[in-house]
């Protein structure tokens, strides 16, 4: 800001040296009068790109007629016939009610059924034609093909002049092209161009009075707005302050002799002003809500009803609870200062039961939805009041919590339970044993692509878009949604972390909602936990699981040892976190032979199954071995063990 504050003083000084004046030729007499602007003449425009049925034929005044400089253009045509340009550039400027013109000059001995002029601003939907309506291009009537009138008299030069406006040229259009259309006959045409008050490229005002006609001729203004309801004022009534900004602009931005000058010095201020920009861009923003300087009045709805009202109530909090803290305000930020008082125990409550159910599967309290008066109440109220204060205590210390709880007696005891224990408490309330619960989908999924050496740990970034099966957003979407067609993202987004994955809440990842997540139309604190058959159709079967097996399977082979009972005790303790028993090594090499031989017979499925997601598979390694190893990896991950914390 400080830098372009500088540049800007060295641009009020500049301004201070110029000492303007109104042009002689123009100072007193009416100015901004449309004006005449020739961009076709013995040649076409710069950059133009010639076209049409035949060659462009530029013919000389001595041989042929010619209205202006020394050539025109001539085509005879048996029908339709035309010659074009596009690409010209720089383009021809449209604005406020311009007029488009050229002359053509029809062959006496042989003139057209039709003649037609059309305009290219990025398509060809302009156009005008005089004579028979034989030309079919465009609706008849409209803008894309506008009957102006019978064909010129043969014979004589003949000015055509349409509005710009009439053929859908808007102010603000840029022209790159123009068409020279006919059917049958000969035309010779010359000196095309645009009757305007806008200064085409290479122009500009060297008049203010002319420049301010022009801009009150707009009907849509591109300056500043300030300067335009400056403009706007008739000149005698305008203070010091307008009469300065609008000089100075025209001087600074508009006027041919002077502008020039300040063209270094808006080459910084804009550098500097994108160098601002993209700092402000690069810091996080959030959103920030403030209390109205003077709150509104806030009543009980009588039965609800917005327009009943009882009585006036103010801020605060319910009766049954604690007081605001001594001189907290009323407001937001006093009930957040509420939130967290030592006097306030729902606060760490609530979030210390929360901490609790994630090591237990089920809270203190079960319902961790709910702590009002229809929820349940805490299995051990001492226990939660303790975990509580001690969390106050720590200064809401949560790393501190989570060492408090693992390290304790009760979450290190085996998950293992005797008949009797389940008989006497099924549902471990009494916390005689270690936790056990199948674990979350999120977890379930970063967990696989953890142990495949596949799992992206970087932090932040934008939501990601993993595997899914085809349509199911197609299904639920409206039409022309952002989110109607999904397309998984390639390289590291489909291994991310699941808590990066992207959310359509009328359509949630299936694979995650298969294990229980949320829709995440509501909040849920308390997730149910289904075991069901088709959660072991997406561990042994969606491509995101597939894979995984397959990487796994690789480590297995590069990373277990040379045996394949150390290969697949590799495998089971990177899942399980212990060794195999002797007869679960002795199932699982079983299924690794099993599968080997199926492989060997039929080599074409082994490469079908590696070919399952875009991780790029280890050449090295043997078809037939990987895939079997593939095989084993998988039964692994669909082990109870693989899904369970326990």
């Amino acid at each position: 800001d400080d830098q372009i504050a500088a540049v800007r003083q060295q641009v009020e000084a500049e301004l201070a040296k110029i000492d303007y004046k109104e042009p002689e030729a123009v100072a007193g007499a009416p100015v901004g009068e449309p004006k005449e602007y020739v961009w076709i003449d013995d040649a076409a425009p710069p950059n133009a790109k010639l076209q049409g049925d035949t060659p462009w034929e530029f013919v000389a005044k001595d041989t042929s007629p010619v209205f202006s400089g020394e050539k025109a253009s001539k085509r005879t045509a048996a029908g339709l016939s035309q010659h074009f340009f596009t690409e010209a550039s720089p383009g021809l400027k449209v604005g406020e009610g311009d007029k488009l013109f050229t002359y053509v000059y029809l062959d006496p001995a042989n003139p057209p059924k039709e003649i037609m002029l059309q305009w290219n601003d990025g398509v060809w939907e302009h156009r005008a034609y005089w004579g028979d309506d034989v030309i079919p291009w465009g609706a008849a009537g409209s803008a894309s093909r506008l009957p102006v009138g019978t064909l010129p008299k043969p014979g004589e030069w003949t000015r055509l002049e349409v509005d710009a406006a009439k053929v859908g040229l808007n102010p603000g259009a840029v022209i790159n092209g123009w068409a020279f259309t006919q059917h049958a006959g000969t035309c010779y045409w010359d000196k095309a161009g645009i009757v305007t008050r806008t200064p085409q490229d290479g122009q500009s005002f060297e008049s203010q009075l002319a420049w301010e006609a022009y801009e009150k001729a707009q009907s849509k203004s591109t300056l500043p707005g300030h300067i335009t309801s400056a403009i706007k004022v008739d000149a005698d009534k305008r203070n010091d302050e307008q009469k300065k900004q609008i000089r100075d602009y025209f001087l600074e931005n508009v006027c041919l002799k002077t502008k020039a000058t300040f063209d270094p010095f808006r080459t910084q201020i804009a550098d500097l002003t994108k160098k601002r920009t993209d700092l402000d861009g690069s810091i996080p923003t959030t959103m920030v809500m403030a209390d109205m300087p003077q709150p509104r009045d806030t009543f009980i709805l009588i039965r609800g009803a917005y327009d009943k009202h009882g009585d006036k109530v103010t801020a605060g909090v319910p009766a049954v609870f604690p007081p605001l803290p001594e001189g907290a305000p009323a407001n937001r930020l006093g009930l957040a200062k509420w939130l967290v008082n030592a006097e306030n125990p729902l606060t760490a409550r609530v979030i210390v039961n929360r901490f609790w159910q994630q090591y237990f599967g089920v809270g203190l309290v079960k319902t961790a939805e709910d702590f009002g008066a229809q929820g349940q109440p805490p299995s051990h109220p001492d226990l939660l009041d303790w975990l509580a204060t001690e969390f106050m205590a720590s200064g809401w210390n949560v790393k501190a919590l989570q060492k408090l709880i693992v390290m304790s007696g009760t979450y290190q005891q085996s998950s293992n339970v005797s008949p009797m224990l389940l008989q006497r408490d099924p549902a471990n309330e009494l916390l005689t044993r270690g936790p056990r619960f199948r674990l979350d989908g999120e977890v379930i999924r970063d967990g696989a692509l953890a142990a495949a050496g596949l799992l992206i740990e970087k932090r932040g970034g934008r939501s990601v878009r993993p595997y899914q099966p085809d349509g199911i957003w197609e299904s639920v979407a409206f039409q022309g949604s952002n989110t109607q067609n999904f397309k998984a993202d390639p390289g590291e987004g489909l291994y991310r972390r699941s808590l990066y994955t992207f959310w359509k809440r009328t359509a949630p990842p299936a694979q995650l909602t298969t294990f229980d997540a949320p829709s995440r139309e509501t909040c849920t604190v308390r997730r149910p936990r289904t075991n069901t058959p088709l959660q072991a159709l997406v561990l042994m079967n969606d491509q995101q699981f597939v894979e995984a097996s397959r990487k796994l399977a690789e480590r297995m082979l590069t990373e277990g040892g040379a045996a394949i009972s150390d290969q697949v005790t590799f495998a089971f303790r990177t899942i399980s976190a212990r060794a195999p028993s002797a007869d679960e090594l002795a199932v699982l090499q079983r299924v690794f032979d099993s599968q080997l031989k199926l492989f060997q017979s039929t080599p074409d499925s082994a490469a079908k199954l590696l070919a399952v997601g875009v991780a790029k598979r280890n050449e090295a390694l043997d078809v037939n071995q990987l895939a079997a190893a593939t095989m084993v990896a998988n039964l692994i991950l669909n082990l109870d063990e693989a899904v369970t914390k326990e």
